[in-house]
C-alpha cells in the first residue's frame, strides 16, 4: 500500500526553485562582496599611481553549473606593494574589516532566496 503525500509536489517544485535562486542571489552577494573587497583595498593601498589603478576584479563562471566567483586582480606588481610572501598590508586588512560584513551579506542572501523560492 503506498501512501501520498499531499502537497508534496508543489513543495518539491519550490526546492527546485530554491536552487535557481540560492544560486542567483550568491552571485549577487559574491559579486558585491569582491567588490566591497576591491573598493577597501583601493583606500588602504599605501600609493597611487599605475600599480593602484591595475586593481581589478572580474566575474568568473563556474563551468560546472555553481556559483559563480569574483575574482580580485591586485595587478601585476602586487607581490612588491604587497611585501612578498610576508604580510600583505591593503589586502589583508581589507579582507579583515569586511570579514563580518560578507558573512552577514551571504547570510542576507541565503535568507532572501528562501523567502523568494517559497513565498513567491
Amino acid at each position: 500500500m503506498t501512501k501520498t503525500v499531499i502537497g508534496a509536489d508543489r513543495f518539491r517544485h519550490k526546492l527546485r526553485k530554491l536552487e535557481d535562486t540560492m544560486r542567483s542571489e550568491f552571485a549577487n552577494a559574491n559579486r558585491l562582496n569582491g567588490q566591497d573587497i576591491l573598493r577597501l583595498a583601493h583606500v588602504l593601498h599605501p600609493g597611487d599611481g599605475e600599480t593602484r589603478a591595475d586593481m581589478s576584479g572580474t566575474v568568473v563562471a563556474d563551468d560546472t553549473g555553481g556559483i559563480p566567483a569574483y575574482l580580485v586582480d591586485f595587478g601585476a606588481k602586487s607581490k612588491v606593494t604587497e611585501g612578498d610572501s610576508g604580510p600583505r598590508p591593503f589586502v589583508n586588512p581589507a579582507l579583515k574589516v569586511s570579514s563580518k560584513r560578507r558573512r552577514a551579506r551571504s547570510r542576507r542572501a541565503a535568507s532572501r532566496a528562501v523567502k523568494k523560492a517559497f513565498n513567491g
